[in-house]
């Protein structure tokens, strides 16, 4: 964590904003599945860590734009 984050986060604290309970599987993680209308599945991603994303041109590619 970066100090810049750590001043990030005092300002926000400051300001009244508050982490509020944390809900459902906290350590499931995202994806993106492409699937045709023939149901094969075109693109599939899986996120590694949280914050890991697929690339929108890679998504647009699988979707055919």
């Amino acid at each position: 964590m970066s100090i810049g984050s750590v001043f990030k986060a005092a300002s926000a604290f400051k300001q009244g904003h508050r982490q509020g309970s944390i809900q459902g599987r906290t350590f499931q993680l995202g994806g993106a599945i492409v699937i045709d209308t023939s149901g094969a599945v075109r693109y599939f991603f899986s996120s590694k860590k949280a914050g890991d994303h697929p690339k929108v041109d890679d998504l647009l590619l699988a979707l055919g734009e």
